[in-house]
Protein backbone atom coordinates (compact mmCIF):
# COMPACT_ATOMS: atom_id res chain seq x y z
CA UNK A 1 0.00 0.00 0.00
CA UNK A 2 1.76 3.21 -1.05
CA UNK A 3 2.42 5.86 1.67
CA UNK A 4 0.25 8.24 0.68
CA UNK A 5 -3.20 8.58 -0.69
CA UNK A 6 -3.70 10.95 -3.70
CA UNK A 7 -6.86 10.56 -5.38
CA UNK A 8 -8.72 11.90 -8.84
CA UNK A 9 -12.35 10.67 -8.72
CA UNK A 10 -14.34 10.42 -5.43
CA UNK A 11 -17.57 9.29 -4.95
CA UNK A 12 -20.19 9.69 -2.56
CA UNK A 13 -22.77 7.41 -2.04
CA UNK A 14 -26.21 8.70 -0.25
CA UNK A 15 -27.54 12.23 -0.86
CA UNK A 16 -28.90 12.85 2.02
CA UNK A 17 -28.31 15.02 5.63
CA UNK A 18 -24.07 13.93 5.12
CA UNK A 19 -23.25 12.53 2.09
CA UNK A 20 -24.56 16.59 0.19
CA UNK A 21 -22.08 18.00 2.40
CA UNK A 22 -19.36 15.46 2.06
CA UNK A 23 -19.27 15.12 -1.70
CA UNK A 24 -19.45 19.48 -1.30
CA UNK A 25 -16.52 19.57 0.71
CA UNK A 26 -14.43 17.09 -1.98
CA UNK A 27 -15.94 19.35 -4.56
CA UNK A 28 -14.64 22.62 -2.71
CA UNK A 29 -11.20 21.37 -2.70
CA UNK A 30 -10.82 20.80 -6.57
CA UNK A 31 -11.87 16.58 -6.52
CA UNK A 32 -14.46 15.55 -9.24
CA UNK A 33 -17.10 13.53 -7.08
CA UNK A 34 -19.91 11.76 -8.43
CA UNK A 35 -23.20 11.32 -5.87
CA UNK A 36 -25.33 8.86 -6.09
CA UNK A 37 -28.44 8.42 -4.49
CA UNK A 38 -31.60 6.01 -5.58
CA UNK A 39 -33.93 8.46 -4.60
CA UNK A 40 -34.23 10.67 -7.49
CA UNK A 41 -36.42 13.45 -5.66
CA UNK A 42 -33.23 13.10 -2.45
CA UNK A 43 -30.64 13.32 -5.57
CA UNK A 44 -32.03 16.46 -6.94
CA UNK A 45 -32.35 18.09 -3.91
CA UNK A 46 -28.50 16.74 -2.83
CA UNK A 47 -28.00 19.21 -5.84
CA UNK A 48 -29.67 22.44 -4.11
CA UNK A 49 -28.15 21.50 -1.22
CA UNK A 50 -24.74 21.42 -2.48
CA UNK A 51 -24.95 24.51 -4.40
CA UNK A 52 -26.03 26.11 -1.25
CA UNK A 53 -23.22 24.76 0.46
CA UNK A 54 -20.68 25.94 -1.74
CA UNK A 55 -22.30 29.41 -1.63
CA UNK A 56 -22.25 29.93 1.44
CA UNK A 57 -18.27 28.88 1.65
CA UNK A 58 -18.05 31.40 -1.14
CA UNK A 59 -20.02 34.21 0.84
CA UNK A 60 -17.87 33.37 3.86
CA UNK A 61 -14.27 33.80 1.70
CA UNK A 62 -14.01 29.77 2.26
CA UNK A 63 -13.71 29.60 -1.36
CA UNK A 64 -13.01 31.96 -4.56
CA UNK A 65 -15.06 32.84 -7.05
CA UNK A 66 -13.27 30.49 -10.12
CA UNK A 67 -13.20 27.46 -7.28
CA UNK A 68 -16.99 27.80 -6.82
CA UNK A 69 -18.01 27.72 -10.26
CA UNK A 70 -15.43 24.94 -10.98
CA UNK A 71 -17.04 22.81 -8.02
CA UNK A 72 -20.64 23.14 -8.83
CA UNK A 73 -19.49 22.12 -12.16
CA UNK A 74 -17.13 19.03 -10.82
CA UNK A 75 -20.19 16.70 -8.69
CA UNK A 76 -22.06 14.38 -11.14
CA UNK A 77 -25.41 12.85 -10.24
CA UNK A 78 -27.03 9.57 -10.74
CA UNK A 79 -29.49 7.16 -9.61
CA UNK A 80 -27.35 4.41 -11.03
CA UNK A 81 -24.53 3.29 -9.01
CA UNK A 82 -22.20 1.89 -11.80
CA UNK A 83 -21.47 4.60 -13.41
CA UNK A 84 -20.82 6.76 -10.20
CA UNK A 85 -18.22 4.12 -8.71
CA UNK A 86 -16.36 2.79 -11.08
CA UNK A 87 -13.53 4.59 -11.81
CA UNK A 88 -13.58 6.00 -8.55
CA UNK A 89 -10.07 6.16 -5.87
CA UNK A 90 -12.04 6.29 -2.74
CA UNK A 91 -15.87 5.48 -2.42
CA UNK A 92 -17.62 7.16 0.85
CA UNK A 93 -20.87 5.64 1.69
CA UNK A 94 -23.46 7.87 3.77
CA UNK A 95 -26.58 5.47 3.44
CA UNK A 96 -29.10 5.06 6.54
CA UNK A 97 -27.90 4.07 9.55
CA UNK A 98 -28.55 0.15 9.19
CA UNK A 99 -26.15 -2.96 9.31
CA UNK A 100 -27.66 -4.63 6.73
CA UNK A 101 -28.85 -1.79 4.29
CA UNK A 102 -25.19 -0.60 4.67
CA UNK A 103 -23.51 -4.46 4.09
CA UNK A 104 -25.75 -4.77 0.64
CA UNK A 105 -24.34 -1.02 -0.53
CA UNK A 106 -20.75 -2.50 0.11
CA UNK A 107 -21.39 -6.11 -1.54
CA UNK A 108 -22.19 -3.94 -4.42
CA UNK A 109 -19.70 -1.37 -4.12
CA UNK A 110 -17.43 -5.04 -3.94
CA UNK A 111 -18.31 -5.96 -7.47
CA UNK A 112 -17.92 -2.55 -8.84
CA UNK A 113 -14.93 -0.97 -8.09
CA UNK A 114 -11.67 -1.87 -8.78
CA UNK A 115 -9.76 -3.79 -6.20
CA UNK A 116 -7.53 -0.64 -5.15
CA UNK A 117 -10.65 1.66 -4.71
CA UNK A 118 -10.99 2.59 -0.95
CA UNK A 119 -14.37 2.18 0.55
CA UNK A 120 -15.56 3.75 3.58
CA UNK A 121 -18.47 4.16 5.89
CA UNK A 122 -19.57 7.15 7.16
CA UNK A 123 -21.41 5.63 9.93
CA UNK A 124 -22.02 6.96 13.51
CA UNK A 125 -20.86 4.04 15.22
CA UNK A 126 -21.65 0.33 13.19
CA UNK A 127 -19.01 -1.97 13.12
CA UNK A 128 -16.64 -1.68 10.30
CA UNK A 129 -15.82 -5.23 10.53
CA UNK A 130 -19.06 -6.48 9.76
CA UNK A 131 -19.83 -4.11 7.21
CA UNK A 132 -16.39 -5.34 5.56
CA UNK A 133 -17.27 -8.95 5.55
CA UNK A 134 -19.70 -8.16 2.63
CA UNK A 135 -17.25 -7.54 0.46
CA UNK A 136 -14.36 -9.27 -1.10
CA UNK A 137 -11.61 -7.42 0.69
CA UNK A 138 -11.86 -6.26 3.93
CA UNK A 139 -8.58 -4.81 4.16
CA UNK A 140 -9.37 -1.82 1.96
CA UNK A 141 -12.52 -1.09 4.15
CA UNK A 142 -12.57 1.53 6.61
CA UNK A 143 -14.40 3.94 8.65
CA UNK A 144 -14.31 7.88 7.82
CA UNK A 145 -17.13 9.11 10.60
CA UNK A 146 -17.83 12.51 9.64
CA UNK A 147 -19.50 15.12 11.71
CA UNK A 148 -22.85 16.84 11.18
CA UNK A 149 -22.71 20.01 9.13
CA UNK A 150 -19.57 17.69 7.53
CA UNK A 151 -18.62 20.60 4.99
CA UNK A 152 -17.83 22.68 8.51
CA UNK A 153 -17.39 20.38 11.52
CA UNK A 154 -13.70 19.68 11.34
CA UNK A 155 -13.39 15.96 12.82
CA UNK A 156 -13.02 12.98 10.75
CA UNK A 157 -12.90 9.55 12.84
CA UNK A 158 -10.75 7.15 10.80
CA UNK A 159 -11.83 3.71 11.95
CA UNK A 160 -9.92 0.72 11.31
CA UNK A 161 -12.16 -2.78 11.23
CA UNK A 162 -9.92 -5.96 12.28
CA UNK A 163 -8.33 -6.33 8.80
CA UNK A 164 -8.14 -2.94 7.68
CA UNK A 165 -4.69 -2.57 5.89
CA UNK A 166 -2.97 -0.17 8.76
CA UNK A 167 -0.81 1.84 5.96
CA UNK A 168 -4.29 2.46 3.84
CA UNK A 169 -5.70 3.98 7.33
CA UNK A 170 -2.86 6.07 7.97
CA UNK A 171 -2.72 7.50 4.19
CA UNK A 172 -6.34 8.19 3.99
CA UNK A 173 -6.08 10.12 7.53
CA UNK A 174 -3.12 12.31 5.90
CA UNK A 175 -5.42 12.86 2.77
CA UNK A 176 -8.26 14.25 5.13
CA UNK A 177 -5.38 16.31 6.86
CA UNK A 178 -4.44 17.97 3.95
CA UNK A 179 -8.26 18.17 2.60
CA UNK A 180 -8.00 20.59 5.95
CA UNK A 181 -10.11 17.94 8.61
CA UNK A 182 -8.73 17.13 11.31
CA UNK A 183 -8.63 13.46 11.09
CA UNK A 184 -8.18 11.03 14.05
CA UNK A 185 -7.25 7.38 13.92
CA UNK A 186 -9.99 5.05 16.06
CA UNK A 187 -7.48 2.06 16.45
CA UNK A 188 -10.29 -0.75 17.66
CA UNK A 189 -13.57 -0.64 15.90
CA UNK A 190 -15.66 0.00 18.72
CA UNK A 191 -19.63 0.70 18.93
CA UNK A 192 -20.04 4.86 18.81
CA UNK A 193 -16.01 5.08 17.90
CA UNK A 194 -14.61 8.12 20.29
CA UNK A 195 -16.96 11.35 19.56
CA UNK A 196 -20.21 9.63 20.02
CA UNK A 197 -19.47 7.38 22.80
CA UNK A 198 -18.74 10.97 25.04
CA UNK A 199 -21.44 12.77 23.39
CA UNK A 200 -24.05 9.86 24.02
CA UNK A 201 -22.89 9.36 27.61
CA UNK A 202 -23.04 13.53 28.09
CA UNK A 203 -26.65 13.59 26.35
CA UNK A 204 -27.78 10.50 28.65
CA UNK A 205 -26.86 12.16 31.55
CA UNK A 206 -28.32 15.88 30.72
CA UNK A 207 -31.67 14.21 29.84
CA UNK A 208 -32.27 12.33 32.80
CA UNK A 209 -31.31 15.38 34.56
CA UNK A 210 -34.36 17.01 32.81
CA UNK A 211 -36.58 14.02 33.43
CA UNK A 212 -35.94 14.64 37.06
CA UNK A 213 -36.61 18.01 37.00
CA UNK A 214 -33.34 18.97 38.17
CA UNK A 215 -33.03 21.90 35.70
CA UNK A 216 -34.78 22.94 32.29
CA UNK A 217 -33.53 22.02 29.15
CA UNK A 218 -32.57 26.11 28.48
CA UNK A 219 -30.09 26.15 31.72
CA UNK A 220 -28.81 22.30 31.16
CA UNK A 221 -27.77 24.11 27.70
CA UNK A 222 -26.54 27.19 28.98
CA UNK A 223 -24.39 25.21 31.46
CA UNK A 224 -23.10 23.00 28.74
CA UNK A 225 -22.04 26.25 26.38
CA UNK A 226 -21.04 28.41 29.27
CA UNK A 227 -19.50 25.95 31.61
CA UNK A 228 -17.59 22.90 30.43
CA UNK A 229 -18.38 23.02 26.96
CA UNK A 230 -16.59 26.41 26.57
CA UNK A 231 -13.53 25.21 27.72
CA UNK A 232 -13.41 21.94 25.65
CA UNK A 233 -12.28 23.34 21.94
CA UNK A 234 -9.12 24.61 24.10
CA UNK A 235 -8.61 22.10 25.98
CA UNK A 236 -10.36 19.22 25.25
CA UNK A 237 -10.56 16.07 28.39
CA UNK A 238 -7.41 15.10 29.34
CA UNK A 239 -5.38 18.96 28.69
CA UNK A 240 -8.31 20.21 31.31
CA UNK A 241 -8.10 17.24 33.44
CA UNK A 242 -4.13 17.43 33.87
CA UNK A 243 -4.36 21.61 34.30
CA UNK A 244 -6.89 21.13 36.98
CA UNK A 245 -5.04 18.21 39.04
CA UNK A 246 -5.38 14.49 38.76
CA UNK A 247 -6.45 14.63 42.60
CA UNK A 248 -8.95 16.93 42.14
CA UNK A 249 -10.47 15.01 39.76
CA UNK A 250 -10.14 11.72 41.10
CA UNK A 251 -12.33 13.28 44.41
CA UNK A 252 -15.22 14.11 42.52
CA UNK A 253 -15.13 11.18 40.67
CA UNK A 254 -15.20 9.23 44.06
CA UNK A 255 -18.37 10.96 45.35
CA UNK A 256 -19.82 11.64 41.96
CA UNK A 257 -19.76 8.64 39.65
CA UNK A 258 -22.55 6.28 42.25
CA UNK A 259 -24.99 9.26 41.35
CA UNK A 260 -24.60 9.07 37.37
CA UNK A 261 -27.59 7.54 35.45
CA UNK A 262 -26.32 4.32 34.89
CA UNK A 263 -29.48 3.18 32.49
CA UNK A 264 -28.66 1.14 29.74
CA UNK A 265 -31.88 1.40 27.57
CA UNK A 266 -32.65 4.54 25.80
CA UNK A 267 -33.36 7.37 28.01
CA UNK A 268 -37.47 7.66 28.52
CA UNK A 269 -37.81 11.23 27.64
CA UNK A 270 -35.84 10.37 24.22
CA UNK A 271 -38.02 7.41 23.81
CA UNK A 272 -41.14 9.23 24.61
CA UNK A 273 -40.34 12.11 22.18
CA UNK A 274 -39.88 9.92 19.53
CA UNK A 275 -43.25 7.61 20.07
CA UNK A 276 -45.24 11.05 20.15
CA UNK A 277 -43.85 12.13 16.71
CA UNK A 278 -41.88 15.34 18.29
CA UNK A 279 -38.21 14.23 16.52
CA UNK A 280 -37.41 18.13 17.05
CA UNK A 281 -36.53 20.60 14.04
CA UNK A 282 -38.17 18.83 11.45
CA UNK A 283 -41.20 18.46 12.93
CA UNK A 284 -41.69 21.90 14.40
CA UNK A 285 -41.04 20.11 18.23
CA UNK A 286 -38.83 18.47 20.26
CA UNK A 287 -37.15 19.24 23.59
CA UNK A 288 -37.98 22.99 22.19
CA UNK A 289 -40.65 23.91 20.53
CA UNK A 290 -39.77 24.86 17.30
CA UNK A 291 -43.27 25.86 15.46
CA UNK A 292 -42.64 29.52 14.95
CA UNK A 293 -38.93 28.83 13.46
CA UNK A 294 -38.06 28.46 9.80
CA UNK A 295 -35.82 25.11 9.70
CA UNK A 296 -33.79 27.02 6.39
CA UNK A 297 -33.22 29.70 8.66
CA UNK A 298 -32.25 27.78 12.23
CA UNK A 299 -29.62 25.92 9.66
CA UNK A 300 -28.14 28.82 7.96
CA UNK A 301 -27.75 30.74 11.94
CA UNK A 302 -26.43 27.57 12.89
CA UNK A 303 -24.06 27.11 9.66
CA UNK A 304 -23.12 30.96 10.53
CA UNK A 305 -22.08 30.58 13.69
CA UNK A 306 -20.16 27.50 12.94
CA UNK A 307 -18.13 28.90 10.66
CA UNK A 308 -16.92 31.92 12.91
CA UNK A 309 -15.78 29.05 15.89
CA UNK A 310 -14.09 27.35 12.84
CA UNK A 311 -11.98 30.40 11.97
CA UNK A 312 -11.07 30.43 15.74
CA UNK A 313 -10.49 27.12 15.96
CA UNK A 314 -8.10 27.07 12.69
CA UNK A 315 -6.12 30.17 13.85
CA UNK A 316 -5.76 28.20 17.76
CA UNK A 317 -4.56 25.15 15.96
CA UNK A 318 -2.57 26.69 13.16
Amino acid sequence: MADRFDPERLAVVGAGTMGHGIAATFASEGYDVGLHDTNENRLETGRERIRETLQLLRDEGRVDRAAFDRATSAVTYSTELEPVVEDADLVVEAVTEDLEVKRTVFEDLSELTSPETVLASNTSGLSITEIATATDAPERVLGTHWFNPPHIVPLVEVVKGERTNDDLAAAVTAFLDDLGKTAITVEKDVPGYIGNRIQMAMCYEAFSLLDRGIASAEDIDKAVKAGFGFRLPSMGIFEKVDQSGIDVHYAIESYLMEALDRGTDPNPVVAELVEAGDLGLKTGQGVYNWDEKNPEAVVAARDSELLEQLELYESMNA
